[in-house]
């Protein structure tokens, strides 16, 4: 049991440390190309501490939040992500402790469905992904072209959360029927 819980420890560990170097990488890099006399590293630098201090941030809330909602079940922060990744497959839990943990997870993300797939979110979306391939293509027409790529990939993953939400809200659905199965008495197991 321990040699799996050290092994779990020191993947969320190379985890967060890959996020951290990440976001100080992007961070250096953002503050030293946007120079416009050419490769400032001092600037990068500071950009990345910057970044690197708000990644930090970011994570001990994240983690903190985590840990609290965890506790509400009676999990580790640990158990209760895993939770949350099997209903995002699409999966239930099979250990009944943390069924409570799954119901709850389901609501919140049937919530974040239901606030995304409303009209002015689609425009919004739309018009933030127009804005950005339109910066693209100016970018291009002006030979920079890093920042071309760069806008490019934003109006790209703009667009990537409305296509993808069709198939979470399938194994949302999913996910539901079987909580509901278990918690009908007397119905057939979805394990």
């Amino acid at each position: 049991m321990s040699g799996s819980v050290g092994k779990a420890r020191l993947a969320v560990a190379g985890s967060l440390l890959a996020v951290l170097l990440v976001a100080a990488l992007s961070g250096f890099l953002a503050g030293a190309v946007a120079g416009e006399e050419g490769l400032d590293v001092a600037a990068g630098r500071s950009f990345a501490a910057v970044v690197f201090v708000l990644a930090m941030v970011a994570i001990s809330g994240a983690w903190w939040w985590t840990r609290r909602r965890a506790a509400r079940f009676g999990l580790s922060a640990g158990r209760y992500m895993r939770v949350g990744r099997r209903i995002q497959r699409g999966k239930v839990p099979e250990d009944p402790a943390e069924l409570p943990a799954a119901i709850d997870i389901a609501t919140r993300q049937r919530r974040v469905l239901s606030v995304q797939s409303r009209r002015w979110v689609w425009w919004l979306l739309g018009a933030a992904a127009l804005l950005w391939l339109a910066n693209a293509v100016a970018q291009l027409f002006a030979h920079n072209y890093g920042y071309a790529c760069f806008s490019f990939l934003l109006g790209g993953l703009t667009l990537i959360n409305p296509l993808s939400m069709r198939r979470q809200r399938r194994r949302l659905e999913a996910v539901e029927r079987a909580l509901r199965a278990q918690d009908t008495p007397g119905a057939p197991s979805t394990s």
